[in-house]
Order: C-alpha cells, then sequence, then structure tokens
C-alpha cells in the first residue's frame, strides 16, 4: 500500500460505502457515487455542507446519510438514480450518525436524541415514511452490524472519539466489541487498543483496531478465533470508518478509498476515484473584512490604522480616503500589526508574519512606500506579544518560551533581555522615552498559571528590576505620558464576599488599578498638594515645574523617565475607584484608560432570560489632573491608543470606531464609524489552508507538554501528512486532517475547534420536552419531562403555567398546520426553537380540545438529564431505605461545579454518599471537588429549641463517600 497517496483524483475522500459495481463516499463536503472498477464520480448533492457516512440500501436503490444541511446533523437518504434528497429525522442532536439499515430496508443511526448525555447514543430503526423510529434495544453504543441470516448483533461501545483523531489511546472510553442476541458477550478483551468499525462479512467479523499500533482491518469467527490482519500500510496512515456489503470491504485511508474483495486471500487495493468538477471550495473568494477584522493600531494622530483581516495587513485611513493593502500575500499570515513612529512624522507599519514558515518581522519603513524588511527570521519562536518603542528604533517582543526579545529595527539584531522559566510573559511597555521597558512576569516557582509580578527592564545597562513584589497577580504595565508613572493591574483586594449557597468566601472584585511613581521625589497624583488645587480640580501648575519633573522635555522630546529602584515596591497607590474584574490597562494623554469587566456568572444564569444580551465590559479613563474617573464607551472588544494619547480605536462586534481619548464622544464630530467596506479582502483557501497546517504544526511544536513531543519526529509526521493538504478540498476536511495528524501524539487535549458554524433560527429544530408516540392516525403525549427550576435550560416547554397539557393528549396541529398522521408534529417544529407556538391539542377522547401556546426548546440535554439525576437519586434512595445520598457530576468545568451543589446539602445530610462521576466530561475543576468531598467532621454544635445537631464543619459527609467510575 505505498502507493497510498498516487491517485489522480486529488481529492480527500472519506466514508466509502458500497453496493454492486458503486461506491459512495464523501468529499467536498458532498455525497458522491462511482464505478469501483475507478473513473469518474458524479455528485448525488449538492449542499455544499458536511455530510457522512453514506449507507445503501439493501436494494442498492438509496443511499442513507447523515447532513448538517439544516444545522443539526439529522438522517436523509437520496435515490441512487438522481433526485432531491428527503429529510427523515428532526432529531435536533449534535450526535446523529447513519450506520446502515436494517434487513426490512430502514436506516440504522445512532442518536443522543431523547438521551440525558452526549455519550448515550442509542440505536434507532427509522422508517422511509418519517415516521415513529424504533429504539433498539441495546443501550448505548458506537456502531453495530447485524448477523446475516442470523439474530445476533456485534456493537462497539461509544469509542472516546474516532481513533485516528486520537491514535493509541489505551483508556477507559476506547472502543470495545460485544456480541449477543439478548444477552451480550465481551470480545476480543485481550485486544489492548481502540477497536472501532464492527462488520459482519459472511461467517465472519471484522473490525478496526490499532492494537499493534496503527489501525488497520482485522477479522475473526464470531467466537473471536482465528484473528487475522487484513491490511498494512508501512507509511503508518490509520484505516478508517471501515464498510462492508455482506461479503466486500472498504474503508478510507490517507485520503484514499481502500477495497478488500474478501477476507480470504484478497488483499486491499485502491480505488482509482476521480472527481468531476470544479472544485469550487479550494477557489478564491472575498469575504467581507468587518467579520474578520483582527486587531487595529491608530497612527500618531489617530487619522489612519494598520489593522489586520484575516491575516492581511492595511493601511485603513479613518474618514474620506482609501484603504491601502500593505500585506496579502496567499498562504502567509500576519498578525501583531503595530505602527513605527519615524522622524518628522513619517510612519512605519511592522507586524509579524510567517512568510519563511516561522515567525518573523515584516518592517514597512513608510506606509506609502513599497520598500519592505523582513528581520530575525528564525530567531525569534513564537510570537506572542510585540511593542514598538516610541523613537521607532526598536521592538520588544514576548515569545512562547518566555524570552523577551529586544529587536533593532535598522538591522534586526537580536538581544534576549529576559527569561522566565515558568510562563509566559505579557504586557510589554515601553517609557515614553525608550530608555525602560516593563512587562508582566509569572512568579518563579510558581508556574504561569498563578502569580504574576510587573518588573522593568533598563534598555541601557540591559538590567532587569522588580517592580512588584512576588505576591499577587499584576498585570498590563502601562507608563504614563508623562513617564512618572507606571500604572497597572493588580489582584490585591482582599474584600471577601459570602457565597449565596455555600458556606464559603471568595473575592469576586478582587482588581483594581494601581500606580507607582518611578522617582522617589514625585508626589501621588491621588494626594493633597501644597498650594491646594485650584477650582474644578484641574492641575495648572507653573511651566517651570513641568519641565522639572520631566513633564516636557526641550525641543518637544519626550520627558525624560527617572525610575529610583530603591524602595520603589512602597510607593505602590491604589487609582481611588471602586474594585472589580478589569482586561487591559493602557495610558494615554493626561490620563489612564482601562476595560471594565462586568461580574457575571459563567453560565449565564443569573440573565433576566438565556436570549438576553449579557453586559458588556466597559472602556474607562481617569483624568490624571481631574483626578475622577468616567465611562468614554459601553461595550468593546478591544481598543488601542493613538501615539499622541489623543483618540482611541474601539474594536466591537465587527466594528472600528474612532473615539476621543479624553472625554466621551458627543456626536459625529467626535467620534467617527469607520467605513470597513472600503477593504477589499480576497481569501485563496488553498493557500489558507496550507498556512493553517504550518501554523498548527508550529504551534503543537512550542507548545506541548513535552519539549520532544513524546519522542516522535514531529517534523516527519508533518512531512507524511503535508501532500494530503493539497487534496483537501473544504474546511470540514481540512478540520479532519488536522485532527488525525494532533492524533499521532497519543495524548488527550490535542484538539482542534474549528471555527463555529451559523445556524440560521429559521432552521433550528423546535423541541417540546416530551416524549411523543403513534397512536393509530394521531400523535400523543406519553410523558412530559418535569422542569428544574434552579436550571433555566432545563425549562419544560408542556409544563409551563397556562400549557395545561397532560400526557395522553394528542397534538392535533402546531401553529395552524395540522399534524401528518405519519410524521407527526417534528417537522412542523422545524424553525420554532426559544418562539412562541401555537399546538392544538385534544384530550384522550378527542375532546376538550385546546390551543395553548408554548416555547419549544433548541436543546434538551440539560431537562433530559436532570429527570434522569432525579431517577437515580430516588433509586438510591429506594435501595438504601432513605440512609444514603447521590450527587451526580457531569463535568469537572462551571456546569459540573454548579450540579455538584444544587443538591450538596440535602446529600451530605444522609448517612453516606454515592458519588457518581460516570459520563463525566473532564475539565479543572477537580481539585476543587476532592477538596469539597474530603472534608471531615470533627464536632457538632447543639443550637437551642431545635431537633437536630449541625455539624462542624458543614457540608461534610456524615459516613462513607464512594465513587461510581464506570
Amino acid at each position: 500500500m505505498t502507493d497510498s497517496l498516487s491517485t489522480s483524483a486529488g481529492a480527500y475522500l472519506r466514508h466509502p460505502h458500497l453496493h454492486g459495481d458503486l461506491v459512495a463516499f464523501v468529499a467536498e463536503d458532498d455525497l458522491w457515487l462511482a464505478p469501483l472498477d475507478g473513473g469518474r464520480a458524479w455528485r448525488l448533492t449538492a449542499d455544499h455542507l458536511p455530510v457522512h457516512h453514506p449507507r445503501f440500501s439493501p436494494d442498492g436503490r438509496l443511499i442513507a446519510f447523515t447532513s448538517t444541511r439544516d444545522g443539526a446533523p439529522e438522517v436523509h437518504v437520496v435515490p441512487v438514480d438522481g433526485g432531491p434528497s428527503r429529510r427523515l429525522t428532526y432529531w435536533g442532536n449534535g450526535e446523529t450518525r447513519v450506520h446502515g439499515w436494517t434487513a426490512d430496508g430502514r436506516p440504522i443511526a445512532t442518536t443522543g436524541a431523547g438521551e440525558s448525555g452526549v455519550r448515550r447514543t442509542w440505536a434507532h430503526a427509522v422508517p422511509l415514511d418519517g415516521g415513529e423510529t424504533a429504539r433498539l434495544p441495546y443501550g448505548p453504543v458506537g456502531g453495530l452490524a447485524f448477523e446475516p441470516d442470523g439474530e445476533r448483533a456485534l456493537l462497539v461501545t461509544v469509542n472516546n472519539r474516532e481513533p485516528a483523531w486520537w491514535k493509541r489511546y489505551r483508556g477507559g472510553r476506547a472502543g470495545k466489541l460485544w456480541i449477543g442476541q439478548d444477552r451480550f458477550t465481551r470480545i476480543h478483551e485481550e485486544l489492548d487498543g481502540q477497536l472501532d468499525s464492527p462488520l459482519w462479512v459472511r461467517e465472519r467479523i471484522a473490525f478496526l483496531s490499532d492494537h499493534e499500533g496503527v489501525g488497520e482491518l482485522w477479522s475473526s469467527r464470531p467466537d473471536g478465533s482465528d484473528l487475522r490482519r487484513h491490511s498494512t500500510d508501512p507509511d503508518g496512515f490509520y484505516a478508517r470508518n471501515a464498510a462492508t456489503d455482506g461479503t466486500r470491504v472498504v474503508f478510507h485511508r490517507a485520503g484514499d478509498l481502500w477495497l478488500l474483495d474478501d477476507l480470504d486471500t484478497a488483499a486491499p487495493r485502491r480505488l482509482d476515484v476521480r472527481l468531476a468538477g470544479p472544485r469550487n471550495g479550494r477557489r478564491p473568494r472575498p469575504v467581507p473584512a468587518a467579520h474578520w477584522l483582527e486587531s487595529a493600531a491608530p497612527d500618531r494622530t489617530g487619522r489612519a490604522s494598520a489593522v489586520v483581516v484575516r491575516g492581511s495587513v492595511h493601511w485603513l485611513t479613518h474618514r474620506e480616503g482609501p484603504a491601502r493593502v500593505l500585506d496579502e500575500t496567499p498562504g502567509v499570515r500576519a498578525r501583531l500589526v503595530r505602527v513605527v513612529p519615524g522622524e518628522d512624522g513619517a510612519q512605519g507599519v511592522l507586524w509579524v508574519s510567517d512568510a519563511e514558515g516561522e515567525d518573523a518581522l515584516e518592517y514597512a519603513p513608510a506606509v506609502h512606500d513599497p520598500e519592505r524588511r523582513r528581520l530575525a527570521a528564525g530567531q525569534l519562536g513564537r510570537v506572542n506579544s510585540l511593542v514598538v518603542s516610541p523613537d521607532g528604533k526598536q521592538a520588544a517582543l514576548g515569545v512562547h518560551d518566555g524570552r523577551v526579545l529586544l529587536v533593532s529595527l535598522a538591522d534586526g539584531a537580536v538581544h534576549e533581555l529576559d527569561r522566565s522559566t515558568d510562563g509566559e510573559v505579557s504586557g510589554l511597555a515601553f517609557s515614553p522615552d525608550s530608555a525602560w521597558l516593563a512587562w508582566s512576569r509569572p512568579v518563579h516557582r510558581m508556574g504561569p498559571y498563578s502569580l504574576r509580578q510587573i518588573v522593568l527592564g533598563n534598555l541601557a545597562t540591559r538590567t532587569v528590576s522588580e517592580v512588584t513584589q512576588q505576591r499577587f497577580v499584576d498585570t498590563s504595565p502601562a507608563f504614563t505620558a508623562d513617564g512618572r508613572y507606571l500604572a497597572f493591574l493588580s489582584v490585591r483586594n482582599f474584600d471577601p464576599v459570602y457565597d449565596a449557597h455555600a458556606f464559603d468566601l471568595s473575592f469576586p472584585n478582587g482588581c483594581r488599578p494601581y500606580l507607582v511613581t518611578l522617582a522617589a521625589d514625585t508626589p501621588s497624583p491621588f494626594g493633597p498638594q501644597r498650594a491646594g488645587r485650584p477650582p474644578g480640580g484641574e492641575e495648572d501648575e507653573p511651566r517651570a515645574r513641568k519641565v522639572a519633573d520631566g513633564e516636557e522635555g526641550e525641543d518637544g522630546a519626550a520627558p525624560a523617565t527617572r525610575v529610583d529602584l530603591d524602595g520603589i515596591a512602597d510607593r505602590i497607590l491604589p487609582f481611588p475607584v471602586e474594585g472589580g474584574r478589569f482586561h487591559v490597562l493602557r495610558a494615554a494623554k493626561d490620563g489612564v484608560l482601562w476595560t471594565r469587566a462586568p461580574l457575571l456568572g459563567e453560565l449565564g444564569d443569573e440573565a433576566a432570560s438565556l436570549d438576553d444580551e449579557r453586559p458588556r465590559p466597559v472602556l474607562e479613563r481617569f483624568d490624571l489632573r481631574k483626578r475622577r474617573a468616567e465611562q468614554l464607551v459601553h461595550g468593546v472588544d478591544g481598543f488601542a491608543v493613538s501615539g499622541d494619547g489623543t483618540r482611541v480605536a474601539v474594536l466591537d462586534e465587527g466594528e472600528l470606531r474612532i473615539v476621543p481619548a479624553d472625554h466621551k464622544a458627543g456626536g459625529e464630530d467626535d467620534e467617527t464609524a469607520v467605513d470597513l467596506t472600503r477593504l477589499r479582502v480576497t481569501v485563496d483557501p488553498a493557500a489558507e489552508w496550507r498556512q493553517m497546517y504550518a501554523e498548527n504544526g508550529r504551534l503543537m511544536r512550542d507548545n506541548f507538554w513535552r519539549p520532544d513531543l513524546g519522542g516522535l519526529d514531529w517534523a516527519g509526521i508533518l512531512d507524511r501528512y503535508r501532500p494530503l493538504v493539497e487534496r483537501v478540498g473544504s474546511h470540514d476536511e481540512l478540520v479532519d486532517l488536522l485532527w488525525e495528524v494532533h492524533g499521532e501524539l497519543g495524548t488527550s487535549h490535542a484538539y482542534v475547534v474549528p471555527y463555529g458554524r451559523y445556524t440560521e433560527p429559521a432552521r433550528r429544530q423546535g423541541l417540546l420536552g416530551a416524549d411523543l408516540v403513534r397512536d393509530g392516525e394521531r400523535w400523543r403525549i406519553a410523558r412530559i419531562l418535569p422542569g428544574e427550576s434552579s436550571d433555566p435550560r432545563a425549562r419544560s416547554p408542556l409544563a409551563a403555567p397556562g400549557a395545561a397539557v397532560r400526557p395522553g393528549d394528542a397534538v392535533l396541529a402546531v401553529n395552524g398546520r395540522p399534524v401528518d398522521p405519519v410524521t407527526g408534529p417534528a417537522p412542523l417544529l422545524a424553525g420554532t426553537a426559544g418562539q412562541p407556538v401555537e399546538l392544538t391539542v385534544a384530550g384522550k377522547d378527542g375532546t376538550d380540545r385546546r390551543h395553548p401556546v408554548v416555547v419549544p426548546l433548541a436543546d434538551e440535554e440539560a431537562l433530559r438529564y436532570h429527570d434522569w439525576v432525579a431517577g437515580r437519586r430516588a433509586a438510591v434512595r429506594e435501595l438504601s431505605g432513605g440512609r444514603l445520598g447521590y450527587l451526580h457530576i457531569p463535568d469537572m468545568q462551571t456546569a459540573g461545579w454548579a450540579q455538584l451543589h444544587r443538591d450538596l446539602s440535602t446529600e451530605m445530610a444522609r448517612e453516606g454518599l454515592i458519588v457518581d462521576v460516570r459520563e463525566n466530561r473532564g475539565g479543572h475543576t477537580s481539585q476543587l471537588v476532592i477538596e469539597k468531598l474530603a472534608r471531615r467532621i470533627v464536632g457538632w454544635y447543639a443550637i437551642r429549641d431545635t431537633d437536630h445537631p449541625v455539624p462542624y464543619p458543614m457540608d461534610a459527609p456524615r459516613g462513607p463517600v464512594v465513587a461510581l467510575l464506570i
């Protein structure tokens, strides 16, 4: 199989199935057919949206497949001879996947619809008329196959993820094979690997397994004997998503389709399939600049900005001017653009570029001239932060391995100023005279996620000194425009707040802006003055005093910054503003700007409605002359200050606005909404995918938790997969390829998170939070799930006040449209999620017709999850005679922390406690959970006129704690 990359197709082929002399497969986000003997393929769908897992019907007339055309994946069928596809399911569940057909001609699909969690995917037989599905009695499964002319089924458990995406996984969620009819027996328990794609091929069973290190096709007798391997790839590519017609097996590997004619003596052969069509997914196309605006750096006066739009750099005038391209090289990504001050008002632009395959600085000395200089190529590493000195002579960089670098813009010379061995630095800031550099670095031996301190680099002596002590989280330093103060953000406000649910205290408003006087004789800007302050509070000092204090140098030169390091930590002062949550601090003329974020819950449950827009961060200014704070902008994603400190470029939800830095904008003359439509940006997907592939490789190389990447030849792995980038025809295929490349690391937390795909509200499936069954010509409500009032996501639409819908009622119409007796109300609920819907319902005997208005859900998982927990708790109560408590923790994240506390007090009060962590989705709060559960009662205290003593400490287990892990 050494020719696995030699196909003439030039396409990335996946998810094959076969019937007769045809093979169906997925490419370029559509479903295709091709002759098994090779040749030109033709499209069966033209939605250009991700589809997967096609399966021929037993008679070969139809193909069932999973399509995301309407948002969530749903089961569709399409005639092999052509014609429109037809949607069969309206589950609205992201885990839906087609696996095959029943012998009587019904597609089989697994889904988490109607279940309490995403890992509980049950198999359903789906009738071709779109009617009521049959839930198969196998429990949660990841795949299944039926014995030909027999009664047994071959099942695989729900895999952690597709084996090729986490190669050589050996954890508890690796796929396992089970075989049986009413009772099942595990088979091939001796194989230490991920088992996937269960098949029944004549009298043998077949499957994919990586127990020898690479995913290959294996088979055995149904009792597990006579184990054989049927495929081998010397290049180490995984065989994936195997399927069968009962006699032959087809699978895909590295973008090619492979066919095995039998399980006796045949060897796999590559199918020579060629796509017909223009490959539109790789064709350059324009994109809206507002949607892809990444950053903006205003020039000296705020008349123009250097902006980055989807990796291209532009010089954009703010009002009544052109947009000039500085760099839009296909396949090159620009980041971190900065304006470079020059002599006599000239300006250049500097940015980070990966044009040579590693980060380098790209320098345009003058924005209107074509000259470009590439500096420090191959000497930097991954650049995370970049700032240019006010004199325009050098740049400071913070890179991935904790180094702080200085790069001369004249000759590109690189000097290492400092290096943190505890994590990345942030918040680089030059003094106005370019003589000092401040930044935030992790405290030594505390790790990257703990304390941080502000340090100062003397650029003349190349020495680094501490400004703040190693006690707090100090970030975002900025020199004031006069060079007299260094402002920064610090989490050192210890004003505890009592928790509302548990006896606990926290410091949610622990951050505040602070200021340090750099020279020992510089007075506090907040304190009293000998002569007092003038009316209005604004400074009005004699010029002699200003010059003496260094506010203004000779001939308009930048003020000199004097620093007395002795006792500097004792000169730290808080700004006279309320503490809270702050994100970024920057200096402006005569003041300091910062973003203040509202104190919000992590889940958003505190909002009046989950649909409400959440409060946004605001931009505030503190005027050092008037000594007061003012809100400049409400709603901000990011901001940057012009070189002279008078204007601010504000990024907010795809808009770029230019506002004054010294007061709140009062009208059009004060504020400029920059017209972004002048930016013409064209994306070349093929070139962009090459860049994304290379950058992903560098990111993993530079950030993987082991420098040797687990002993793997990472460069060799990237070279091996790189030719596949040229065959990718859609973003979904690129995501699949990146997953497989990262899967070579064989480790967790090596994810690929694609940019989210928007689903039109008109296509979001509405769900009623109830189980419906077909009863003759009518669809009746079998069960209404109870809501959970403590979780706004778990509301029950049919149990809402005024709905008065009862089990047994028939749903006759939705918004006046009669319910089809075959397909039921689900098709009529498409697009109704979150919208008022009028139902027509009738009682069991057909009378008592009513018209309740309900609001369907977009997702029932929370509702069904709480119902599942309540059922488990009730079972524990019954089996233990009421002596044991029960808690389920769905994840180690904020949702799981909320769920733990939802019933913590009542369940801890029992004689013992069962903590169920099955199907836990992981996270970072496990140490908090363990701390909570590890409490031990050391005493009791009695309260007069009460019957029961109270334990000390509270919410501690009163007996044994047992964890359910599997």
